[in-house]
């Protein structure tokens, strides 16, 4: 197999479409006809050395000497998969000659028909399926249920995005969360010869033309079947015969800093083999990869794959050995380019089997809270029809799609991206996009003598803590100190679920500038925690009204502090809420990464209440935490506890957001 095929998601679906039957094959013929059976298997052995017509010539005299012998017919039929009238006609009359094996006679054609988008024709003809043959009411109930979706059509309406595309093909689309960056594999027209990767970006509401991304292309090898992330952080995509690969072609990724992307990264062999691996699509957790593959054990011919993902320090990947998804999403035919939304829970892939339109028909199927995937789900017609699907994606609030079709308005153009509404049944879990900055706070000149009074300086109408870790929402003008002095930083990026110990996003800030984008639900409870080896990590609970996040992060160094902003506690109660749990996790693996560092745990309360109760509960608070780290292995001569009690503000006890901000846990490196 060339390496065109390998890679390319056009040329798959060619070769998926041809389904030519295995002449080559030792097979029982349907005849006892000597001179039948002889013109047939010479016709077999001289098949590459005839034309169509005189190969089906040849097939016609074996059927002259025995017209109920299938097999020639079967053979004229393929041999005319490019006209599909003429292989239509000759199975009706395989039919009408009551040739041998009438019931996969029937299926072929009904196949055939279904191919065409003749769902009536094809209906008719497995209505006459006999009784005896297997499957048939399965058939037939699957049938009825295409019926039914033609009957009740899902809305559609696609837009080509006509700034973007070009006269080449433009497929596997793939998008950032934010839908701010669109990605695509782009070919010659109908010639996969010579893949490489595009890329476009919006520019007031509207995507510009797509340029290539000249880091990842090669003139010499084929790069295609490109997923960005739905950060935009890394970008993943196959590439043939490159001199450090596996396989003819393998999966790498690439890493963007400051909009470059690096040197590509092979996967490695865990996850490229000898076998055919493609597609792949990254989870927004960062923990997970979804691909293609025809490695054993497949339930078809290709099937969709996943394997674990550990993001490294220095943001580089390390793969586990892959898994089967299993046969609620793999069929008996060929399933492949997998999409995993950036909900983590909502997978998206083209299939030529289950419930199936004839074409590259988009499924979806759902994992639920034990972790099982739901049975595919054709996502409805007219998306999906007979013709096929040559890529799709979604944004992040999952109300707006990306598809390559064939342009059948301007056909010189090929195949062209379109955007559309995704009706919302069909739709994921929307989330929703927080841009961010990590910077150095060693950077910031000045910034310790604007602590005045409570230790919070006023930005507008809010009063926003200053210190080890404030959080700072909005415009320019609301960063603490001068600005010329600010340095971004790469750091490790993760959203948690506060019951929930796998992240819901993991991910880095951008090399160069520091700057990141969260990916969250838009219903539900979060918390942060940006860490970098060396420095004090950083903790907030996730505002999801702010569109802007600033992180400061300080060097371990005595008396720099963190607010432990994600540990909490019922009102007037110094019993951890389970909420917590995640927060402990991480200050235990802070403690361990960094083993000569010992603590000073600080319980602060607001000023309801006397203040002899408050310093107890404060005081009490800080040794519960005390308790949960040594619970899980820290030495306790690293820990101290100490309440303040309501002696130590840092904002107005006025209000209930300032008495919020006061009551809280504070972790000092002494």
């Amino acid at each position: 197999m060339n390496i065109i095929i390998r890679t390319s998601l056009v040329a798959v679906i060619l070769l998926l479409a041809y389904n030519t039957h295995s002449y080559g094959q030792k097979q029982i013929l349907s005849t006892a006809n000597k001179k039948a059976k002889t013109i047939y298997t010479k016709a077999i052995e001289d098949k590459y050395r005839m034309s169509v017509d005189e190969f089906c010539s040849k097939m016609k005299k074996a059927i002259d000497a025995d017209k109920m012998f299938v097999e020639p017919y079967w053979a004229i039929a393929d041999a005319n998969n490019s006209d599909k009238e003429k292989s239509i006609e000759i199975l009706k009359l395989t039919i009408k000659n009551n040739a041998h094996r009438k019931d996969e006679t029937l299926k072929k054609l009904a196949d055939i028909l279904k191919n065409m988008g003749r769902y009536g024709e094809a209906q008719t003809y497995l209505k006459q399926l006999s009784d005896t043959c297997k499957g048939r009411q399965t058939i037939l109930d699957e049938y009825n249920q295409i019926m039914y979706m033609i009957e009740h059509p899902v809305p559609f309406s696609p837009q080509n995005l006509v700034y973007a595309n070009t006269t080449k093909d433009e497929y596997f689309p793939s998008v950032t969360a934010d839908d701010k960056i669109l990605s695509v594999t782009m070919s010659s027209m109908g010639n996969a010869s010579n893949e490489n990767l595009y890329w476009s970006k919006k520019d007031g509401g509207r995507w510009t033309a797509f340029v290539p991304i000249k880091e990842l292309n090669s003139p010499t090898f084929n790069e295609g079947s490109q997923t960005i992330s739905a950060d935009g952080r890394y970008m993943f995509f196959v590439a043939c015969n490159m001199p450090e690969g596996f396989g003819s072609c393998d999966i790498y990724y690439s890493i963007c800093t400051d909009g470059v992307w690096s040197k590509p990264i092979n996967a490695g062999k865990s996850l490229n083999t000898s076998y055919w691996e493609s597609n792949p699509s990254l989870s927004s957790s960062g923990d997970e990869l979804f691909f293609t593959s025809n490695r054993p054990p497949t339930y078809g011919g290709r099937d969709l794959w996943y394997c674990r993902v550990e993001q490294l320090s220095d943001g580089k990947l390390r793969f586990s050995n892959p898994e089967n998804l299993g046969q609620a999403v793999n069929s008996p035919q060929d399933d492949y380019a997998p999409y995993i939304h950036a909900d983590n829970r909502t997978l998206y892939f083209l299939s030529k089997g289950h419930l199936n339109f004839g074409g590259s028909d988009i499924f979806v199927s759902r994992r639920g809270e034990d972790g099982k995937w739901s049975k595919a789900k054709n996502i409805g017609y007219p998306i999906n029809k007979n013709t096929d699907c040559y890529g799709f994606t979604l944004n992040g609030a999952g109300d707006k799609g990306y598809i390559s079709l064939l342009n059948t308005d301007e056909k010189e153009r090929g195949i062209d991206v379109y955007e559309f509404r995704l009706y919302e049944e069909a739709r994921p879990s929307s989330v929703v996009c927080i841009k961010g900055r990590v910077e150095i706070e060693s950077t910031r000149v000045g910034s310790e003598k604007q602590r005045v009074g409570n230790k919070s300086t006023s930005v507008g109408d809010k009063s926003t803590p200053v210190g080890s870790n404030p959080t700072l929402v909005g415009s320019e003008k609301q960063y603490v100190g001068n600005k010329s002095t600010r340095v971004g930083t790469f750091a490790t990026v993760e959203i948690f679920d506060y019951l929930c110990k796998k992240p819901f996003f993991l991910s880095h800030s951008d090399r160069k500038t520091g700057e990141f984008t969260l990916i969250l639900p838009d219903s539900g409870e979060y918390g942060l925690n940006v860490r970098k080896p060396g420095y004090v990590f950083y903790s907030s609970k996730i505002d999801k009204t702010k569109d802007t996040l600033y992180v400061f992060l300080s060097k371990i160094e005595r008396g720099k502090s963190v607010v432990l902003e994600n540990i909490f506690f019922a009102f007037d109660s110094f019993e951890l809420d389970p909420k917590s749990d995640n927060e402990i996790d991480r200050l235990v693996s802070f403690l361990k990464d960094n083993p000569s560092v010992a603590i000073e745990i600080v319980g602060h309360t607001d000023n309801i209440g006397s203040e002899k109760r408050n310093r107890i509960l404060s005081e009490n608070r800080a040794l519960s935490v005390k308790k949960a780290l040594i619970a899980k292995g820290i030495d306790p001569s690293r820990l101290v506890a100490k309440g303040l009690g309501m002696s130590a503000p840092v904002a107005s006890n006025a209000t209930e957001a300032g008495r919020q901000l006061n009551r809280r846990v504070e972790c000092v490196v002494r």
